[in-house]
């Protein structure tokens, strides 16, 4: 009996041997670390964690891409002892800096503008807003060594023109790309800045084929935009009289009582949209003369069209530098509340955004895509459109079409009606609401 149960187990446990194996389709479990710290830790914190022995703090809060290879050695190294996940690597990552205080509402539209484009893509992201509070020197290199420290390579940020003049001062490997600013204002920059401003000179100097010599009269105000358009209007071929509108509330009446607005002028608005409307109806109102007025990208904007008469721009032409956008883009923006027709900073920054997306693949001779733009000298270029107002829209006058022969064709064509045609122009007080 005892011969025959040794002869069976050794049959079995010889048959088991026999058998192959069968590896689990199943993955060996990977442990996780959850960082349940909101605050980011930089290169310094997360070199302190490891001083302080305080590894598992570490491995939970570390990034990949933050910090000098030896934090990712070390990483590597802690990770593969306790078989972790490896930290997910993002798609694009890119750095918002914004001095809140300088900027105001356009740090929304920026941050909005770039987080549609990067969601339009429908890959993984990651956007972190920097904010300097202004743009005092120390300030903005504080926050480019913060974001230099979290392993950021490129940054947009949102600036005037004397803190772009700052930031250039600064020396930084980061390749920064500023919506705001055309390189004209900063022609000596270095290599790793990049430029998306409107070229206002070029603009003006459009206008200018539709002024013969006239009169030229600028009305202007004292934002920092408006004076910047004005100084450049004195580079024109006929340098203009200036009108500036310097108090919040102006009293038009008076104002064209007391300035001399002669007949046969032509007008140049470098106003806010509210303000251009209030002074288009004026000139209705008091029958003048006059043969054209003109404005740059500041007044090619929705509430125009809605805040004016057939009578008062029926000889207005306005030029602007918003060209094409994808659809989807735009229906994005909008979810965001940002408009990629008219704004001009939103427009920028995508385009801005497509081109730091495209970066590492494509050739800068090439057009940005999604926008049909090209970039030259570290600086995108915008065609330049001049739009009329008709029937409450804008319309394109054709890039063909000479100055003398619009004025032909829109001579031929009467006006429609409007109910609101011959109405007494609105205070100033009751638009003001309005202004943006």
């Amino acid at each position: 009996m005892k011969k025959l149960l040794a002869i069976f187990v050794l049959t079995v446990a010889s048959f088991a041997i026999s058998q192959p194996s069968l590896f689990s389709p199943i993955g060996a479990p990977k442990n996780e670390m959850i960082n349940l710290n909101i605050k980011s830790c930089d290169e310094s914190c997360l070199v302190k964690l490891l001083n302080d022995e305080r590894y598992f703090s570490f491995l939970a809060r570390y990034k990949s891409g933050v910090g000098a290879q030896a934090l990712s050695s070390e990483y590597q190294r802690y990770a593969t002892f306790l078989n972790l996940r490896m930290p997910q690597v993002l798609g694009e990552r890119i750095a918002v800096l914004i001095p809140s205080e300088a900027v105001g509402r356009y740090s929304i539209i920026v941050t909005n503008s770039v987080s549609a484009y990067l969601l339009s893509r429908g890959k993984p992201f990651e956007i972190k807003v920097f904010d300097s509070i202004d743009e005092h020197y120390d300030n903005l290199r504080r926050e480019i060594e913060k974001i230099e420290s979290e392993g950021f390579s490129r940054a947009i940020a949102v600036l005037t023109p004397d803190g772009a003049s700052l930031l250039a001062s600064i020396s930084t490997n980061l390749e920064i790309f500023i919506p705001t600013i055309n390189k004209n204002e900063l022609p000596n920059a270095g290599a790793n800045l990049f430029f998306g401003g409107i070229d206002y000179a070029a603009q003006l100097n459009e206008l200018s084929k539709y002024h013969s010599g006239e009169n030229l009269i600028l009305f202007d105000e004292t934002t920092p935009l408006s004076r910047r358009i004005s100084q450049l209007s004195d580079q024109m071929p006929v340098p203009p009289r200036h009108i500036t509108l310097s108090t919040p509330r102006v009293n038009f009446t008076q104002l064209f009582k007391s300035e001399q607005i002669e007949n046969g002028s032509v007008v140049l608005l470098n106003t806010q949209p509210v303000r251009t409307s209030l002074i288009l109806s004026q000139l209705t109102f008091h029958d003048l003369d006059i043969p054209k007025t003109l404005s740059t990208q500041i007044n090619y904007s929705p509430m125009l069209l809605t805040l004016t008469q057939n009578e008062d721009v029926k000889n207005f032409y306005v030029v602007s530098a918003i060209g094409e956008s994808d659809p989807q883009l735009r229906e994005l923006n909008a979810l965001l509340h940002n408009d990629l027709r008219y704004d001009r900073i939103a427009y920028a920054t995508g385009a801005m955004t497509a081109l730091i997306v495209q970066r590492d693949t494509m050739n800068f001779s090439a057009r940005i895509g999604g926008f049909g733009l090209d970039l030259i000298d570290n600086q995108i270029v915008y065609p330049i459109t001049v739009w009329r107002i008709r029937n409450g829209r804008f319309v394109a006058v054709p890039p063909s079409e000479t100055p003398q022969e619009t004025e032909r064709a829109e001579s031929q064509i009467e006006p429609e009606a409007d109910e609101q045609q011959f109405l007494a122009p609105a205070d100033e007080d009751s638009l003001l609401l309005l202004e943006e």
